[in-house]
Formats: C-alpha cells, sequence, structure tokens
C-alpha cells in the first residue's frame, strides 16, 4: 500500500502550530535531502552540508511562524535558496574568523540566481525519483527481477540483450518489464510532483 502524503501547502498549514511534530517531521523527511544535496553540489564538505541543511530548515520553520514568507510572492524553492545561501555565507564567514579558509573556496559562487535554481531543481528530481523507486519496490506488485531489469536498462544504461541474459529473462520480457515499470514510476512521479508541488 502506497503512503500518501500530505501536499505542500498542507504541510505548510501545519508548521504553523508548534505542536505539531508530524508536520515538523515530514517537512523534514521531504526537504533534508534536496536541501543537503544542494549544498553538498555547491561544494561544501558532508559535515558542512549537514550544519547548513540543519540550520537552513530551522530557519525557515522559525521565519515561517513569524509570518515572513508569502506564497503570492515566489515559490517556496526559491525562498528555501535563498535562506540556505545566507546559512553558507554564515559558514564562509565562521571559516574565515577561524582561519580555516585557506585560498579560492570550493564552494560555488552564490550570486547566479539561475544556475543555483537549476541545481535546486536537478536535486528535487533526484530526491522524488528516489523516493519513487523505493515506491515502486515496496507498494506495487512488480516482482523483484523486473524492477531490476527495469533499473539496468533505464539508470545503468545496459544493452536490453546483456540484462536479458543477467536476468535469465527472454528479450521480450525485459521489454515488457521495462514498460511495466515505466507506466506505474510515471504515475507515481506524478503524484509525488503534484505533492511536492513541482512545476
Amino acid at each position: 500500500m502506497r503512503i500518501d502524503r500530505p501536499t505542500t501547502t498542507a504541510l505548510l498549514s501545519g508548521l504553523l502550530d508548534p505542536a505539531a511534530e508530524q508536520s515538523w517531521l515530514e517537512f523534514d523527511a521531504r526537504f533534508r535531502p534536496i536541501v543537503r544535496g544542494f549544498a553538498m553540489k555547491l561544494g561544501l564538505s558532508e559535515a558542512d552540508a549537514d550544519d547548513v541543511t540543519q540550520e537552513t530548515l530551522t530557519r525557515f520553520v522559525k521565519y515561517y511562524r513569524q509570518g515572513k514568507y508569502n506564497r503570492t510572492r515566489g515559490r517556496l524553492s526559491s525562498w528555501l535558496i535563498a535562506i540556505a545561501q545566507n546559512c553558507i555565507t554564515d559558514l564562509r564567514q565562521r571559516h574565515v574568523v577561524r582561519k580555516e579558509h585557506r585560498g579560492e573556496s570550493a564552494i560555488a559562487d552564490l550570486s547566479e540566481t539561475n544556475a543555483l535554481e537549476s541545481l535546486w531543481a536537478e536535486e528535487s528530481r533526484r530526491v522524488i525519483l528516489g523516493h519513487a523507486m523505493r515506491e515502486l519496490k515496496e507498494t506495487t506488485r512488480l516482482d523483484a527481477r523486473t524492477i531490476a531489469a527495469f533499473e539496468l536498462l533505464a539508470f545503468n544504461q545496459r544493452a536490453p540483450a546483456d540484462v536479458a541474459a543477467e536476468t535469465g529473462m527472454s528479450l521480450d520480457s525485459v521489454y515488457a518489464a521495462k514498460n511495466r515499470c515505466l507506466t506505474q514510476l510515471r504515475e507515481i512521479l506524478a503524484r509525488l510532483n503534484e505533492v511536492y508541488e513541482v512545476a
């Protein structure tokens, strides 16, 4: 059975109540991997990315509860990117103060708004696809061999004949596995994109 998640709109409504722990847990589960991956793509170490992610999410909830976010003025992702930018800038300043900043920074330029939004969108797609694949494996009636054949074709870019040999399936079965998985994966992705409110 699939797990239906609240839309981002419903989730944000729940965040207004400081006692609504489930809303915070869902918000954290939804956006932590995206923020962390985004920070890593900007050149942060794993430890720094973890710190920036925690601070970004904490600031977001604090500011949101103070009424500082207005959805009619921009997308949620743009606001999260801006908060993450500020957290990364703060981190850079702390590194300079601690004299940990040596030479040129490996962290990408934070002034390129379009580039940052592209990185965020790329990371969002990666995280959503990961959720979709887990759901495909855990909640559909597709057997493990069918999904394995699909992953070899779609993600590992293996030739159908090689996949057939490796999985012990006929070539026709490999193509059928790909079609069955794609059909269900597209349905899952459409629902998750709606939940995440991805355009």
